[in-house]
C-alpha cells in the first residue's frame, strides 16, 4: 500500500507540474530554475484549506481527491 501510495503521489506530481506549472521547478531570484519543496507541499494541502481546487475541472490537480479516489480504487480491486 505505501508504495502504491508513493507512485500515485509521484504521478500527481509529473501531473501537476505539466498541467499548472512552476510548482515544484520554479525560478529563483537569480531566474535560474530551482527546486521547491515547500510550493509543492503548499499547493498538495491547499484543498484542505480552500475551496478553490473542489470543482468539477480541478479535481484532476487536487491532491487529497486524487488520492483518496485512488486508495478508494486500490481497496476495491
Amino acid at each position: 500500500m505505501i508504495y502504491f501510495i508513493l507512485l500515485v503521489t509521484l504521478i500527481f506530481i509529473v501531473w501537476s507540474e505539466y498541467s499548472v506549472g512552476s510548482i515544484l521547478f520554479r525560478p529563483n531570484s537569480s531566474n535560474q530554475m530551482s527546486l521547491s519543496l515547500h510550493s509543492l507541499f503548499q499547493f498538495m494541502i491547499h484543498p484542505l484549506f480552500h475551496r478553490t481546487l473542489w470543482t468539477w475541472k480541478t479535481l484532476d490537480i487536487n491532491y487529497p481527491f486524487v488520492l483518496g479516489y485512488s486508495i478508494f480504487i486500490y481497496s476495491i480491486l
